[in-house]
């Protein structure tokens, strides 16, 4: 994937602009109006890296004038279709950048003169060089803003996108590295979780090598402590459901009995286990982010 797509009017810039993407091995998919990024977005995401947008263009193919409410409207469009889509908006009005400047403070601008065209081609290019990242990232913004947010150590963040890249592996001979990485992160969750709040993941519960104790205690203490002679009632605070704690439970004797070879029946899993070890892990990364 190494191909944008440049939305201006300027025939003499499209070219121009074109033949200088061309040079960092970059391909451009001009338009000249919102209906003809629309043509793009959202149905070809998948084949384009980013889209840069002049400030005032067409918002429709017919139109003979340039409309100030294009780059609104191609904002609002591009938030409702394809959120956290990467996007640049480029102008050749030093008044018109600093008045959007002021309004747009979370877009990244860049005016039509060579020093900046060069800082946005250098944006397009490490957008095209990691197209696939960002657009798992995307894709799945409730897991990766974790890392954001700081609540999981951004050296794993990649474990997380590999482990993702393979929710379709069908290759036995493969799942023991997925799996391998499923239970790194699992702990990992435990493990943050006992850095910042201990109330949650007390230190009883870590083990002398720092990783997690998956006990049946732990499990209870997790659940509030339920007293089976109070119809299961807790006793403690409460920090995960019986589903979450399922998913737990499923990941740790799973990667424990396929990761050691402890199978009883010698029995192989298939790639629905694979897929649903790692449904577990993103909904546990998703329920660890309340704390």
């Amino acid at each position: 994937m190494n191909s944008i797509i440049l939305v201006d009017d300027d025939n003499e810039f499209i070219r121009n602009f074109t033949n200088e993407a061309y040079a960092k091995k970059i391909t451009v998919a001009a338009k000249t109006s919102l209906e003809g990024l629309k043509q793009l977005l959202p149905a070809y995401a998948h084949k384009y890296a980013a889209v840069v947008l002049d400030i005032k263009c067409l918002l429709r193919d017919d139109q003979a004038k340039e409309d100030a409410s294009f780059i609104t409207s191609a904002l609002k469009y591009l938030d409702s279709t394809i959120s956290g889509f990467p996007r640049f908006i480029l102008t050749g009005d030093d008044s018109e950048f600093d008045t959007l400047k002021r309004y747009y403070t979370e877009e990244k601008m860049f005016i039509k003169k060579p020093d900046d065209q060069e800082r946005l081609l250098n944006e397009l290019l490490y957008c095209v060089q990691n197209a696939e990242p960002l657009r798992i990232k995307r894709e799945n913004f409730d897991i990766f803003d974790a890392f954001e947010r700081g609540l999981l150590p951004t050296n794993k963040e990649v474990t997380v996108l590999n482990i993702i890249r393979r929710y379709d592996e069908k290759d036995p001979a493969n799942f023991k590295g997925v799996i391998g990485d499923i239970r790194e992160i699992h702990e990992e969750v435990y493990k943050s979780l006992n850095n910042r709040n201990k109330a949650i993941v007390p230190d009883r519960y870590i083990n002398a090598n720092g990783s997690p104790s998956f006990s049946g205690d732990f499990y209870k203490h997790l659940l509030g402590n339920p007293d089976h002679r109070s119809g299961f009632a807790p006793t403690t605070p409460v920090y995960q459901d019986s589903t979450v704690s399922c998913h737990t439970k499923l990941i740790h004797s799973a990667c424990s009995e396929y990761l050691h070879g402890t199978s009883r029946t010698g029995f192989s899993i298939s790639s629905y286990t694979l897929k649903s070890l790692i449904n577990s892990l993103m909904e546990i990364i998703i329920w660890s982010k309340q704390y």
